[in-house]
C-alpha cells in the first residue's frame, strides 16, 4: 500500500475495533427484552431482526421510541418501567462488547503518532446512546453513526461524511475494516486506500469472520491493529490540541451514490 500523504485512519466498528457479539448472544438479548416488555419473547426477537436495516438507517429515532415502537409491533403496550428495564438490557450489552475491544493499545499508537482517528459506523441507535461510556470514544477525533446520518456503507456518503468531520480529503484516509457489506470496495470507490482487519479472537468462531466478505476487493489484509502503525508511515504533526467532532443529522450534504446491492 502507497502511504504517502496518509493523514487520518477511519475504522469500521463492529468486528474491527469490537466485537460484533454471537448470533445467540443477540437473539437471547432480544428475547429477554421481550420478557421485559410482557410481549412474546420470540416474536419480539424476530421483529428486531427484521427490522435491521430501518434500525441501522434511524427510521426508528433513539432507543426509547424504538423498543416502545416494536413491541406495539408485536402487540405490546408497556410500561415507562418495562421499557426501561429493556433499554438496560441492551445497553448493557452493548457496553460489554465495547468493553471486549482489542484495539486500545493501536488507537494510542497512531494518535500519538498524528493521525487523525474516526469512525464510520453502520449502527443502531443503541451505539449512540452507550458512545459517551464507550473506553474507545476518547481515542477517536470524529464518529459517523448510520442511524444519525441515514447512510450505510457501502454508500459513499457514509465516508464522506467522516472525511469531512476530520477535515481531510478522502484520497488522505486509510480505511479499516473486517469488509462486511462490500465496505472495502466502497472506500476504494471514494478514494481511500484500504486494509482488511481479521481479528484473531475470532477466527474459528462459528459466526466470525468470513473468509471473504467483500469480493470485489483485493489488498492488504493484518490480524492485529498494531501493524498498522508500521504499514502507514508517518503523518502530518497535529497542530495543537482538537476536540472530537460526533456527526448527526439525517442529511448527507454531498448526497450519497447508492450501491446495487
Amino acid at each position: 500500500m502507497d502511504e504517502a500523504g496518509v493523514r487520518a485512519v477511519l475504522f469500521d466498528l463492529h468486528d474491527t475495533l469490537v466485537p460484533s457479539g454471537h448470533a445467540a448472544e443477540h437473539h437471547a438479548v432480544a428475547r429477554g427484552m421481550g420478557a421485559d416488555l410482557g410481549v412474546d419473547p420470540d416474536a419480539f426477537a424476530a421483529v428486531v431482526a427484521d427490522t435491521f436495516d430501518e434500525r441501522v438507517r434511524g427510521l426508528m429515532a433513539d432507543v426509547h421510541h424504538t423498543v416502545r415502537y416494536l413491541a406495539r409491533r408485536v402487540g405490546g403496550s408497556p410500561t415507562e418501567s418495562q421499557v426501561e428495564s429493556a433499554i438496560a438490557r441492551r445497553l448493557n450489552y452493548s457496553l460489554s462488547l465495547h468493553a471486549a475491544t482489542w484495539a486500545l493499545p493501536a488507537l494510542k499508537s497512531l494518535r500519538k503518532r498524528g493521525f487523525k482517528l474516526g469512525l464510520v459506523a453502520d449502527c443502531g441507535a443503541e451505539t449512540v446512546a452507550i458512545w459517551p461510556q464507550s473506553p474507545l470514544a476518547e481515542h477517536l477525533d470524529a464518529a459517523s453513526f448510520s442511524c444519525q446520518t441515514g447512510v450505510r456503507k457501502p454508500d459513499s456518503g457514509a465516508y464522506l461524511v467522516a472525511a469531512a468531520a476530520l477535515d481531510v480529503r478522502t484520497d488522505e484516509c486509510v480505511y479499516v475494516g473486517d469488509g462486511a457489506e462490500h465496505e472495502l470496495s466502497g472506500a476504494e470507490a471514494v478514494g481511500m486506500r484500504t486494509v482488511r482487519f481479521r481479528a484473531r479472537a475470532l477466527e474459528g468462531l462459528g459466526d466470525g469472520v468470513a473468509d471473504d466478505l467483500d469480493p470485489e476487493w483485493s489488498g492488504p489484509t493484518i490480524s492485529d491493529l498494531g501493524e498498522l502503525v508500521g504499514m502507514i508511515g508517518i503523518p502530518i504533526p497535529r497542530e495543537g490540541s482538537e476536540s472530537r467532532t460526533f456527526v448527526s443529522g439525517n442529511v448527507v450534504p454531498w448526497g450519497s451514490k447508492r450501491s446495487p446491492r
